[in-house]
């Protein structure tokens, strides 16, 4: 599953295929219950100008309704064939609509009461819950150590630190387990194992101190969702389903793999892209389930959000005391102050300072996000059935919410640190890097490679990156080792002891940190070597039964041959 933060947009189509790859890899209106459906088609170029404040940012439901409308139009059967969109505020829903295709081959309409999407790691945010609700219970606590509660358990997590793994930290990703994208995908349902033994038999070696930095795992979030139904002595996904779905009556939310057969909702397909067109794709299967096999309506995740926005209420439904819930947003790891930040399963959205949080999510075949305003009220989910490489991710469509009306800053003009040096600083940050989040060894690390991002010096104590695809950025120092994106809304921040970076982080990427790269790992001394592992990654994939992922890889490729002809726009 795949988490981005987007602080910048962009429309790149080498730079968005070559994070589907991770993404394909990792499998991230109050009368709208009413079945809503809008047929969209392209062309619309003008948006209305909404009114609105921060006190009441929607203001008029169905001023909201057509400004979305107006979005979707522009991406409905371009970016996705279909897709199901929620707005809410604390008290209920502002805007619940289905648009598109639910699946091409039929024609079926997404009807957003009862059309259920994956969610990928966005079903994340319920497992977290479920641990919090744990916590509150008196059964879990944050800092203990997890083999507390694998007593009997297949599972043990090894003690190779002096400080223990926690379920602190499986929270922000930072139990220094050696990354891993898959989150066991399967293609054939007849793989789907018990929870327990797929985390038994995969797993990761511990490569880091706990808490030291984060590195985004698929396996820390199973791991937490195992541990929730150890304590309970159920499933996991009967202790969701128990205490978390059926009290918010997200009637048409599971995490069971395959989806069960007196399912009673509408499972909207999945799709690849084939050439302009979409094309239904064969169902995929994620072993580790609380890592992000969710399926959920928009409905459903209107529930969801107005329950968190409530501090753990809606109506006359609790799932978490207030004071709980106030824990879980609060800070539980801090990468930089500069960039954004890890709550409790959440991560800062955004500008750190705004308040927004969120998570993404993206199966082989399904993308989506969500992201509340607690101190605006507000909540906004947007989910797709494709993720095609081409594509702007839902983010965007948040994004332009967010921005339009006033729940953040468009791009600003950033203002240069007024203290010398800054050149001397350019000098020290230079070279290249590596995220924390992917992998180090066997034929997927070859990702980390494509990944790197170069860091030079350019003209007035400036920063220039790029990435292997090209992504060339400019940054202005703010502060001391803290650089503001030009014409973005980015950030990044180094660490630096002694003349020594020991970390880079980026606001838009809060799912690892960025680590300097030795030279003999450098892309400008692997880049000539990079058939040999290519053709191992292409056998890897093959074991898999992977075949969407091999077409995003073959994408990839394709599309970076010429991506020296394309630039960024903000």
């Amino acid at each position: 599953m795949s988490d981005r933060n987007p602080s910048r947009r962009t429309s790149d189509a080498g730079y968005t295929s070559r994070r589907a790859v991770l993404a394909g890899l990792g499998t991230l209106t109050v009368s709208g219950l009413a079945s809503t459906t809008g047929r969209a088609t392209v062309g619309v170029e003008s948006m209305a100008e909404p009114v609105s404040s921060p006190e009441n940012p929607f203001p008029d439901a169905d001023e909201v309704e057509s400004f979305v409308d107006d979005v979707m139009t522009q991406r409905v059967g371009t970016t996705t064939p279909g897709a199901a969109v929620a707005i809410v505020r604390r008290d209920g829903p502002i805007l619940i609509k289905g648009y598109g295709d639910a699946a091409v081959d039929s024609g079926t309409p997404v009807r957003a009461p009862e059309t259920a999407f994956r969610v990928g790691s966005v079903g994340k945010l319920v497992t977290w819950t479920a641990v919090m609700q744990g916590v509150e219970r008196g059964v879990l606590d944050l800092d203990e150590d997890v083999n507390r509660y694998l007593d009997g358990s297949a599972i043990t997590v090894p003690e190779t630190d002096a400080e223990p793994v926690t379920l602190r930290h499986l929270g922000t990703h930072t139990a220094g387990f050696e990354s891993a994208i898959d989150p066991d995908v399967v293609a054939d349902p007849n793989g789907i194992e018990p929870l327990e033994t797929v985390l038994a038999d995969g797993k990761p070696r511990r490569v880091r101190p706990p808490g030291e930095l984060v590195g985004y795992s698929n396996y820390g979030a199973a791991l937490a969702g195992h541990i929730v139904a150890e304590v309970h002595d159920t499933t996991f996904e009967e202790y969701v389903q128990s205490e978390i779905f059926e009290p918010l009556d997200m009637s048409h939310s599971t995490f069971s793999q395959p989806v069960r057969d007196d399912y009673s909702g509408t499972l909207a397909v999945g799709h690849t892209r084939d050439g302009d067109d979409f094309q239904s794709a064969e169902p995929v299967y994620i072993n580790m389930r609380p890592a992000g096999s969710m399926t959920a309506t928009a409905r459903d995740m209107a529930a969801f959000m107005c329950a968190h926005l409530g501090a753990g209420t809606v109506d006359d439904t609790r799932i978490l005391q207030a004071d709980t819930a106030r824990v879980m947003y609060d800070h539980h790891h801090v990468r930089h102050p500069a960039v954004t930040n890890w709550r409790y399963g959440f991560h800062e959205y955004g500008n750190p300072d705004a308040g927004v949080i969120g998570h993404s999510g993206a199966t082989v075949h399904f993308s989506s996000h969500l992201v509340l305003a607690p101190a605006a009220d507000i909540g906004i989910f947007v989910n797709y059935n494709s993720n095609s490489g081409a594509s702007p991710p839902p983010g965007d469509v948040i994004d332009e919410l967010l921005v339009t009306y006033g729940l953040r800053s468009p791009s600003t003009d950033p203002s240069p640190t007024p203290q010398s040096g800054g050149r001397e600083r350019a000098e020290t940050v230079a070279g290249e890097y590596s995220l924390s989040s992917l992998p180090r060894r066997g034929p997927l690390q070859l990702i980390d490679v494509l990944e790197h991002v170069s860091v030079d010096p350019a003209a007035n104590g400036r920063l220039r990156t790029t990435t292997l695809d090209g992504d060339p950025r400019q940054w202005i120092e703010t502060d001391p080792y803290v650089y503001h994106e030009v014409d973005g809304n980015d950030v990044l921040a180094f660490e630096v002891t002694d003349g020594e970076v020991e970390a880079m982080h980026l606001a838009s990427e809060p799912i690892g940190v960025y680590r300097p790269v030795p030279f003999h790992e450098r892309q400008l001394v692997t880049g000539s070597a990079l058939g040999v592992p290519l053709a191992g990654f292409g056998l890897s994939l093959a074991g898999w039964g992977g075949r969407r992922v091999r077409q995003q890889w073959n994408q990839y490729r394709t599309e970076t041959d010429s991506v020296t002809e394309r630039k960024h726009t903000e």
